[in-house]
């Protein structure tokens, strides 16, 4: 047995509800609180709207640069083991990237 189970002589035993002492609250509760009702304007507030050729020219940005980024993979994939090596790639790089999603980011393999 440890020496520190050896020394303890009383049985552990969680502390009871009765012996708990409520937290004092250093302010009253909101509900014994009583604040005026803010003004409630006559009509609804409405955001700003997006313009609708806005939002479809973010859509066709995002599409033509997923497609910029299939492309770049498939011309890095299309390169061979020399020609990688000239620009300091290793064909496992390669091989990685060409794995990923069209959605995912370009790694900087520079570093």
């Amino acid at each position: 047995m440890s020496t520190l189970l050896s020394e303890r002589r009383q049985p552990i035993t969680a502390p009871k509800l009765q012996d708990r002492v409520p937290a004092q609250r250093a302010t009253p509760r909101a509900s014994a609180r009583r604040e005026p009702a803010v003004a409630v304007p006559s009509r609804p507030v409405e955001a700003p709207r997006a313009s609708w050729s806005l939002i479809l020219s973010l859509i066709v940005a995002t599409l033509r640069e997923w497609r910029r980024r299939r492309v770049g993979r498939r011309e890095l994939a299309s390169l061979d083991e020399r020609t990688l090596r000239d620009i300091g790639l290793d064909p496992g790089i390669v091989d990685y990237e060409m794995r990923q999603s069209f959605w995912r980011p370009p790694r900087d393999w520079r570093d």
